[in-house]
């Protein structure tokens, strides 16, 4: 056994022993060819049917409900207040419930030019498994700070009772937090 050898094998030895992997030896075979590898989407082109759920599972929708409730439009700013954003300012874009004013969903947006359009969809809620229906107030709020907390200072505007789905929504920031 040369001396390469035998210093790789003891590598090898202090490796294992210390609980690591040792690194693959030149007579690990080359990894199949990327012909028999298939996507992960069905965007290949082929038309097979989507694999078998197990008994019992509920259906999967793709694109359905959930999409449509998306809601869109755009934060302005009212004019007395135009000058006041900087560009390191962030824009909350926030939904609470109108029944209950929970927080439902939230958009951070850093370097926003106004006006500003924003969609707000059931990807942005706080917690996951949280339904994302209406109807909501949605808050647009400007902070220097770029914390989500309010702020003394901070620029406002609200929607109220804003539907689950609506598009067009107007949100003008014309308030500054005392």
């Amino acid at each position: 056994m040369s001396r390469a050898a035998a210093l790789m094998a003891f590598a090898g030895a202090i490796a294992v022993a210390c609980g690591e992997r040792p690194a693959p030896t030149a007579s690990v075979s080359p990894p199949a060819e990327a012909t028999s590898l298939r996507p992960l989407t069905s965007r290949d082109g082929t038309t097979g049917a989507p694999p078998a759920l197990p008994a019992g599972h509920p259906p999967v929708s793709v694109g359905g409900p959930a999409e449509s409730k998306v809601v869109e439009g755009e934060v302005r700013l009212a004019a007395r207040l135009r000058d006041r954003p900087g560009p390191d300012d962030v824009l909350f874009v926030i939904a609470r419930s109108s029944a209950t004013g929970q927080v439902v969903a939230v958009r951070k947006e850093e370097h926003a030019r106004f006006p500003f359009a924003f969609r707000l969809s059931a990807g942005d809620t706080m917690m996951e498994g949280v339904p994302f229906d209406g109807p909501f107030d949605l808050t647009a709020r400007i902070s220097r700070s770029g914390d989500a907390m309010p702020q003394p200072g901070d620029l406002e505007g609200t929607a109220k009772n804003v539907a689950a789905g609506a598009r067009g929504v107007a949100i003008v920031v014309e308030h500054v937090r005392p």
